[in-house]
């Protein structure tokens, strides 16, 4: 349980953390499974998505040992980790749309220009309860297009696919995952529309 709390998509972690879960009773053992202990962007995953994945152009990322005990007996899932602060200096802040949180509870919009100046202004709260939120992402020039899962930390919490990964989810009948189409995000091309 300390190992999987210690978690955050800030690092990278080397060496893993030593992580093992139990499916709760009465759920089903899908290819993606929920887990509320990692406070960190990523998935829960079997094998076979995993096998999907390494097909395809992903965020920096690493893949932690994470087997999934069940009364059948242990299963080898692994936890996929997303961690890449960099993305989010390729938004384009002048025209991308933040709101302030308080307590994680939406307040005001706010200007940000730069992560630095997020960070600045995180740097001045002794609460710790102020935070951003992206309502519309412009990507700037810089992005990586060719990316087909992605998120922009620490301001969403959504996990934007490619249509081409929906495609390949569904083509393998992978179980667990809910897609919904988004248009938050601008300046990019028209597969790169669905949160996972």
């Amino acid at each position: 349980m300390f190992e999987a709390h210690s978690i955050n998509s800030w690092y990278l972690f080397n060496p893993a953390p030593n992580l093992s879960f139990m499916l709760r009773h009465g759920a089903n053992l899908t290819d993606v499974l929920q887990d509320f202990t990692i406070n960190s962007r990523g998935f829960l995953i079997s094998p076979k998505v995993k096998k999907v994945l390494n097909n395809f152009r992903l965020m920096r990322h690493q893949y932690f040992s994470a087997p999934v005990k069940t009364k059948d007996g242990s299963h080898n899932y692994s936890w996929l980790h997303l961690c890449d602060l960099e993305l989010t200096h390729q938004i384009n802040f002048a025209e991308s749309v933040f709101f302030r949180t308080e307590f994680t509870f939406r307040e005001e919009q706010i200007k940000l220009d730069s992560f630095d100046h997020y960070q600045e202004l995180k740097s001045q709260d002794k609460t710790a309860a102020f935070g951003v939120e992206l309502d519309e992402i412009v990507l700037s020039d810089k992005f990586d297009q060719s990316l087909d899962l992605f998120t922009f930390l620490p301001f969403d919490d959504n996990v934007y696919i490619t249509q081409r990964l929906v495609n390949a989810f569904v083509d393998n009948d992978i179980q667990g995952f809910v897609f919904e189409r988004t248009d938050k995000i601008r300046n990019t091309n028209a597969n790169k529309s669905y949160s996972a």
